[in-house]
């Protein structure tokens, strides 16, 4: 079983920047096949840091990658957040954690930056995993 531990330090900085792991998010696999047997160029997968967040339903994408990867909406959702509904585009996207590759048929896409994060992961991807979360120990374990 593939473990995944994060100590955070100093003391309380787990819960200031809530529980994150690097991410690298591409393009699904059935659109590299696609686009490969188009003779079009992939795009190179994007790194930077996710937040585990048990209170999405869905994993969600910043608008800049989006664009980056050149992907096209493939639906709209409507979703709830703290200050009211709101309707966002959907997307496809292959999300590489430390110790998990999910191809994903639709993920959110929004504006993370302020927080200084390129993805959330959305219980759709925590459904299919182990999550420990030791807040006094300043630490949590992702498993498969």
């Amino acid at each position: 079983m593939p473990i995944y531990e994060v100590q955070f330090s100093p003391p309380g900085a787990m819960v200031i920047r809530g529980p994150q792991i690097p991410i690298d998010i591409s393009l699904p696999q059935n659109l590299i096949q696609q686009l490969s047997q188009q003779g079009q160029q992939i795009p190179a997968p994007i790194s930077g840091p996710a937040l585990v967040d048990t209170g999405a339903s869905i994993s969600a994408i910043d608008l800049s990658i989006i664009q980056r990867l050149n992907l096209h909406s493939i639906g709209v959702a409507t979703i709830g957040t703290a200050g009211r509904p709101s309707r966002r585009n959907l997307y496809p996207a292959r999300f590489t954690l430390p110790f998990f590759v999910a191809d994903l048929g639709r993920v959110i896409g929004a504006d993370l930056i302020p927080f200084q994060i390129t993805a959330i992961i959305g219980r759709d991807i925590l459904s299919r995993i182990i999550l420990i979360y030791q807040g006094p120990a300043n630490r949590f374990t992702l498993a498969v």
